[in-house]
């Protein structure tokens, strides 16, 4: 059984970025959140060419959050006082490839 479910995850692995965890996993506008995870600079690791972007929230209202720091495992990033209070996602592309929506709160 254990060699089946190994199986279905790397199948369902797109090589794309991967995020884990948003330290704080809660914030107010002007914060800084560091988000950890795997690719970020895409299948590379070219992390000087690879152009990421992090992106709160799935549906409408989205915004883009700022960029301080990029690494390929690491990203920490300031919540825009135009994010949309309450929870939402966070979500990492490069490559033209998408990360998993990572939940995350934006607070008052």
């Amino acid at each position: 059984m254990i060699r089946w479910v190994a199986v279905l995850v790397a199948a369902c692995d797109s090589g794309g970025p991967h995020l884990d965890t948003a330290t704080p996993a809660s914030a107010s506008a002007s914060s800084i959140v560091m988000l950890a995870g795997s690719r970020l600079c895409g299948s590379s690791g070219d992390c000087a060419t690879a152009g990421g972007e992090v992106q709160i929230g799935i549906s409408p209202p989205t915004v883009q959050a700022i960029v301080v720091s990029y690494s390929d495992t690491a990203a920490q990033i300031q919540i825009p006082s135009a994010a949309p209070v309450g929870a939402t996602d966070l979500i990492i592309t490069v490559d033209e490839r998408s990360s998993n929506a990572l939940p995350f709160e934006v607070l008052p």
